[in-house]
């Protein structure tokens, strides 16, 4: 691969970064989880989980409920093996919404590990042929 070639890639890697949560923001968010699964039990589907508790906050509370779509996807469809259009049926969610998510997950991971990979080694990730 020719050095412009892996200079264009590197800038297209997309870059994530994780909120670090302050005490009151980690309240609300292991409060608004703990809802959200008490919820899903109940037989809500995720519309009604999400609306089961209030945040104020429209950035945290995206945020909350993206992570919380991931751990249910982390829960049931890897842990488990639950298909994805099983779980959009049980949630009443979009198939869409769920495989984005999945993506996202995906790629975040790809993402995390490649960087961690550099951190520990000094050296850049190794290419792969896709």
């Amino acid at each position: 691969m020719k050095k412009k070639d892996k200079e264009k890639k590197k800038v297209d890697m997309p870059e994530f970064t994780f909120k670090e949560f302050t005490p009151e923001e980690s309240k609300v968010y292991e409060e608004a989880i703990s809802k959200f699964r008490e919820a899903i039990a109940a037989g809500k589907n995720l519309r009604q989980a999400y609306e089961s508790y209030a945040i104020a906050d429209q950035k945290l509370r995206s945020l909350i409920q993206v992570d919380f779509l991931k751990i249910l996807i982390a829960e049931r469809h890897f842990a488990q093996q639950q298909p994805l259009e099983k779980m959009a049926r049980e949630l009443d969610a979009s198939l869409d919404l769920l495989m984005d998510t999945h993506a996202r997950m995906l790629q975040e991971a790809g993402v995390t590990a490649a960087d961690h990979f550099a951190r520990q080694t000094g050296e850049t990730p190794p290419e792969t042929n896709d």
